[in-house]
């Protein structure tokens, strides 16, 4: 059985793998990045918000890290931010993870230069929260 959260996180994955020109979209890497630009996710886990007598309600954490590959500063730092606001915006759309989270929030972002195999690239993290909502003692189970 797969926990409700998860749908959460695959949702999210799916959503990236539509945006047009991406490189590479992977929940839970084990790796660098190898195509550009690339949307990495990442589950950060989760804090139990409340108990009910028939559910229990989850606030689940991760963050996306973004990563784009050019020479020139400037318009890396251009892609950087095109490949931010389109993975915000997905993140984002419609009702919270197609139906599967009670609310959905963007949290802080931050960005880096990221030497990867010794090339020129930058990469920004953002992070995100999402809730959703069990039957009691099954996190498999959607309330």
């Amino acid at each position: 059985m797969t926990a409700v959260r998860m749908g959460g996180f695959l949702e999210i994955e799916t959503r990236f793998n539509s945006l047009a020109g991406i490189g590479e979209v992977e929940l839970m890497p084990s790796s660098d990045p190898v195509s550009f630009p690339a949307l990495h996710i990442f589950d950060h886990g989760h804090s139990i918000v409340e108990t009910e007598a028939q559910a229990t309600r989850y606030a689940c954490s991760g963050s996306v890290e973004g990563y784009v590959e050019l020479t020139n500063g400037p318009a890396a730092y251009a892609a950087l931010n095109d490949l931010y606001t389109r993975a915000v915006a997905k993140l984002m759309e419609g009702e919270p993870l197609d139906g599967l989270a009670e609310s959905l929030d963007e949290g802080d972002m931050r960005i880096a230069i990221a030497e990867l195999a010794s090339e020129r690239r930058l990469g920004f993290a953002f992070d995100f929260e999402f809730i959703v909502v069990t039957q009691r003692g099954d996190p498999a189970q959607a309330a």
